[in-house]
This record gives structure tokens, C-alpha cells and sequence, in this order.
């Protein structure tokens, strides 16, 4: 019988946190524990997978006994055993020490399929699933959309990354993050919770898995927080009600809101006066990808603009055009790794770049944060045990030598700056972040590296298939979002032209997804995207928190809507109360001037 192993993770309820701008802390004070809604869609699977081919599904989470009374719930889901490692010694787990936990007790267990969420709404990292699958030697893929078996050993999985869809038959054992589009998770009934309450959950110490307690808890963890800040703007919403003189109303409207454009300061960041050694080499990444190309030449430009000597390394075989880019966005030299991968292997990956840093020794590897990018850096750090950063949205040197990592943590009501002990130091970077600036003449001195392959991995690519709607939601300076006021697929399909037509991305919230009529990936909010443009424009959207987490960095938002109790009218900078498609016939001139000076040709 197939045995299927999930990680799960309980966090807190991120749409009841709070920031203290006084101690500098989350306010935890009566916010309520949950599963991580990513890990009930993991659960689900695991459970489809039982029900139509026989298995046994074992759930797995590390944290202090209080959290036993969350992990029961997954007993009303209806899977066969729970497990907590619980253990003062895995006190100050950052993600490797976390991840060395989890693959440890999947070996105790036994396992054929390990799965787990896309990433948890805390830590918002995406590495734990590529890290325990590099550290069990497991076939790995994130993002997973569909997974069915063609036989008892060999799985047929759909997977979303940035530029699309991929299908890949995989061998069994496996390591599998899916995405929240995968299903629905099932409610458990009443007597099902009534039931769950009154089972064990078994708990587990460090030293029922290792003998050696230092790979695990802070003493195992690379990583450490430096310090935590306030991430979201202040807003005081200026409404107007367009009910009755629509074109002069929202004539007014405009000029308020081309005012705040002009006058609200971007978001500031704790600065440093720290430039960055040029004796330390440091690496950004370039992986297969429109997007994590784009991403590495961003990055290119920001460690050379501070100071570093910054390389460009190809993990495949570059092309003249590609290298070249490379120099002119700041690389002082290029380094090729001859990795032949047809079809796509993170395993192949990882260990080129991995037998490239032994040789080479460079003081810092930054990998694009999207699917690909971040499959590949969490089994680097996982095969070198080195502190890796996810999603990084800043990278600052510090006067002690160390490059600081910020990211956004707890669905963006917080930055974290995160430092590492281990050399180099790893992290993803979102993309859009920084700007591909073209800093060089174009040439550099290219030096191709020796890959001696290893291993393989039993994967094989099938095929792939397009976006229907492309919107570059990353790096997008304005966006038009779609919510349930929209009334109709049609509706979307409206709000998608009228973007068009003023040179804004188009976004979704999460209902109307659900619901069909827009997309998966223009999802936008707690179980989507997270942005920053210049301009957020809300059209039909309530402003539910777990939507609003996600456009917290947006420095101006515009909400229409025709409902003047909508709760987006406290959480957005100029509102409009108006029937959505006359807002929008009076709007449009005005914010097609404005999206042209954001994103002029």
C-alpha cells in the first residue's frame, strides 16, 4: 500500500496579526492557530490519492505541544495518523533545521509520495518541500496543479510556473508541493470534528530521530532574523459618491487621486551607509525562463551598483546573446556550467551549481524566486547545508561585511532582514524587485566550469501549454484587480480590456477564481500574489482582509464600487462608490494618461 506523508505547518491567523511600531513585534495576543491553508490542499490530495488507489496518509508537523488541538483537525479530514515533533531542541528551527527534522522522520515512517503546500502563510518561503526532498533523494516538483498515477510507480503531474504549464511523468518515491489550485479541500462534518477531538496525536523528541541534536533547532539553523519592521502604508481614504453626478464627481475623483500619485512617498527602508566589499564574488543565477533570465540580470545590476564583484553563472550551456546581456547589466565575468538537461531536472541543477561552488568559493549565490528558481536554490542549501533566504525583496550590505536579506513574512504585514552564518549565502530574489540596469560595454571574460553529473532523477518532461491571460503581475507598476462585483465571467473579461486599454496588468481576487471566471495565476491576496505597483485600481472588490494582504505594498490604491459599506473604502487611498461600468466609461481617459507615465514605451 502506498504510503503518503504530509508536512504541515500551523500558523497563526494572519488576517488578525498586528504590528507594534513601538517594540517592533507581531501583536499575538488572541489571534487564533490554523492549519496552513496551503497544507489542507496537500491533505486533500493525499486523501484523493487514498481513495482512488489504497494508501495510508500520515500527517507530520513540528511545533510546541499547544498545537496538538489544530493537528487534530486533520483527523476530521480523514487521514490515518498525526504526528508532532515536539522537542525544546527543535526550538528556533529556521527552514534547513526544520527541513533535516522533517526528512528524518519521513525515513522513520517509511514513504512513498511526500507532499505538502506551496509554501506557509507565515514564512512564505517555498523551500521546505525542495529542501526534505533533496535530503531524502527524492524526484521533486512544486506548484503541482493535477497529479494522477498511470502506474503503481509512476505519476503524471501538471505543474504552474511563471510562463505556463508543464506535464512530466515522475517516478515514485517522490517529493511533491502543490498549488492552492489543485482542489477544494472537503469540510469535515460536525461528528467528524466531535470524533477528531478525542484522538491521539502522537508525539515524537529529537532524540527518537538523531543522536546528534545540533543539526536540529537554532543550533542547525543558518539563518537568523536581524530585525522585523512595519511593511504597509499608511491610508486615509478620501470617498466619493458618484451615485448622482457620476462625470463631475469622478472628474474630482481623479485630480485626488493623480494628487497622491504625485505626493505619497514610496515606502522607506531602514538604510545602510555599507557599500560592498569588490573582493567578494557574488553570483546571480541564470535558469531557463523568461522570467528568471529577466530575474538574474535585475540582480546582475544590483550587486554590481553596491559595490560587489558581481558574475553571472549560466546552469546550462548560454548563448553569445545571453552572455553578452549579462555583461551589460553589470557581470565582470560570466561562468558557464555544461549541464545537459532536455527535459527539466532541479537535481541536475542543484548539483552543478552546487560542484560550482566548491570550486569556485564565492561569497554569495542568488537564484530568480519563482518555481523553478526556487526548486533549485532549496537543494543546493539543503546538499551544501548552507542558510538560504526565500523571496527576498532587498538585499543590503551591512558595515560588519554581511549581506542582509529582507523579505516580507506573514502575508506582507511585516519585513524580516535575515543574515546567515554560512558562506556563501544563499537567496531567491523576487522578481521586479530591482531594476535591469545596463551598467557595461558588453564584454566580459567567460570561463566555462567542469559538471561532473552524479545522479538522475526519474522525471520526464511531456509537454507544455500557455497562459490564457499573460499579466506580469511581479513586476506590474499598475494594476487593474477584478473582484465578485464584476458580476460575471463577462465582467472579468470587460475589466481585462479596459486594463488593456489603459497599459495595466490585470488581476483577480480570489472568488471570482473560484468561481472560473479569471484564471489561477492573475489570483491576487493571501492565497495568491503578493505586488507593489505604483497603482492599484479595485474594481467590484470587497476588500476582504485576506485579498487586501496582498496589495499591503501598493503605494496608491483606487476602489470603485457601488456598495458604500464595502470594506475596501477604509483600506484604500481614494474610493469611488458608482456602478462599475460608469466609473470606469468616466475613468478612462484619465487613467490611461496616468499608465502611460508609469510604463511609457
Amino acid at each position: 500500500m502506498l504510503r503518503v506523508v504530509v508536512l504541515v505547518k500551523v500558523v497563526p491567523n494572519i488576517s488578525q496579526l498586528r504590528f507594534d511600531p513601538v517594540k517592533k513585534t507581531l501583536i499575538r495576543e488572541g489571534v487564533k492557530n490554523v492549519l496552513n491553508p496551503h497544507d489542507e490542499r496537500a491533505i486533500e490530495e493525499a486523501l484523493r490519492v487514498k481513495e482512488k488507489h489504497g494508501a495510508t496518509v500520515s500527517v507530520v508537523s513540528m511545533g510546541p505541544p499547544q498545537v496538538e488541538d489544530v493537528l487534530k483537525e486533520a483527523y476530521a479530514f480523514g487521514v490515518d495518523n498525526v504526528y508532532l515533533l515536539t522537542d525544546r531542541a527543535f526550538g528556533g528551527a529556521d527552514t534547513l533545521a526544520t527541513s533535516t527534522a522533517l526528512s528524518l522522520m519521513c525515513q522513520k515512517l517509511g514513504y512513498d509520495l511526500v507532499l505538502g503546500g506551496k509554501y506557509s502563510v507565515d514564512a512564505e518561503t517555498s523551500q521546505l518541500i525542495p529542501e526534505v526532498s533533496q535530503l531524502l533523494g527524492t524526484t521533486l516538483l512544486t506548484n503541482i496543479t493535477k497529479l494522477d498515477f498511470i502506474s503503481e510507480s509512476t505519476l503524471l503531474v501538471e505543474r504552474e510556473h511563471e510562463g505556463g504549464y508543464e506535464t512530466f511523468e515522475l517516478g515514485l518515491p517522490a517529493s511533491l508541493s502543490v498549488s492552492e489550485k489543485i482542489n477544494r479541500p472537503r469540510i469535515p462534518k460536525p461528528q467528524d470534528r466531535e470524533l477528531a477531538k478525542q484522538r491521539s496525536v502522537v508525539r515524537v523528541g529529537a532524540n527518537e530521530l538523531s543522536t546528534d541534536l545540533s543539526i536540529f533547532g537554532s543550533a542547525g539553523s543558518p539563518t537568523s532574523v536581524k530585525a522585523v519592521y512595519d511593511s504597509s502604508y499608511a491610508r486615509k481614504p478620501i470617498i466619493f459618491d458618484a451615485t448622482t453626478n457620476p462625470e463631475k464627481t469622478i472628474s474630482e475623483a481623479l485630480a485626488t487621486l493623480e494628487q497622491a500619485l504625485k505626493e505619497k512617498p514610496a515606502l522607506t527602508q531602514p538604510q545602510t551607509e555599507a557599500q560592498g566589499d569588490p573582493s567578494k564574488r557574488v553570483w546571480s543565477v541564470f535558469l531557463r525562463g523568461e522570467v528568471e533570465l529577466q530575474t538574474a540580470k535585475e540582480v546582475l545590476s544590483r550587486l554590481s551598483q553596491l559595490g560587489y564583484t558581481a558574475e553571472a553563472v549560466f546552469a546550462e550551456e548560454a548563448s553569445d546573446d545571453q552572455v553578452h546581456s549579462a555583461c551589460k547589466h553589470g557581470a565582470k565575468n560570466s561562468l558557464v556550467i555544461p549541464i545537459r538537461d532536455s527535459t527539466w531536472s532541479s537535481k541536475a541543477m542543484a548539483e552543478g551549481i552546487a560542484q560550482a561552488i566548491r570550486r569556485e568559493e564565492p561569497y554569495a549565490v542568488f537564484f530568480p524566486s519563482t518555481v523553478r528558481g526556487r526548486e533549485v536554490a532549496g537543494r543546493v542549501a539543503a546538499a551544501l547545508r548552507l542558510g538560504l533566504t526565500g523571496d527576498a525583496v532587498d538585499l543590503k550590505p551591512t558595515l560588519q561585511g554581511e549581506i542582509v536579506q529582507v523579505k516580507p513574512a506573514f502575508g506582507g504585514n511585516i519585513m524580516a532582514e535575515i543574515i546567515s552564518r554560512t558562506i556563501p549565502q544563499l537567496a531567491t530574489v523576487r522578481p521586479g524587485v530591482f531594476e535591469a540596469k545596463e551598467l557595461g560595454g558588453g564584454e566580459c571574460p567567460t570561463k566555462w566550469l567542469e559538471y561532473n553529473p552524479n545522479t538522475s532523477e526519474a522525471i520526464r518532461f511531456i509537454k507544455s501549454r500557455p497562459i490564457e491571460y499573460t499579466s506580469d503581475l511581479y513586476h506590474a507598476r499598475f494594476v487593474v484587480c477584478a473582484g465578485y462585483g464584476v458580476g460575471s465571467p463577462e465582467g472579468f473579461k470587460a475589466v481585462s480590456e479596459f486594463a488593456r486599454s489603459v497599459k495595466a496588468s490585470v488581476g483577480a481576487t480570489r472568488k471570482i477564481v473560484d468561481l472560473g471566471w479569471a484564471p489561477p495565476h492573475l489570483q491576487i491576496g493571501l492565497t495568491g500574489k503578493s505586488i507593489n505597483p505604483e497603482l492599484y485600481v479595485a474594481v467590484g472588490v470587497s476588500g476582504a482582509t485576506n485579498h487586501m494582504v496582498g496589495v499591503r505594498r501598493a503605494r496608491v490604491i483606487l476602489a470603485v464600487n457601488k456598495d458604500p459599506r464595502a470594506t475596501i473604502f477604509s483600506s484604500c487611498d481614494v474610493g469611488i462608490v458608482a456602478d462599475y461600468r460608469v466609473a470606469l466609461s468616466h475613468l478612462r481617459e484619465g487613467l490611461r494618461k496616468i499608465g502611460q507615465s508609469l510604463n511609457p514605451e
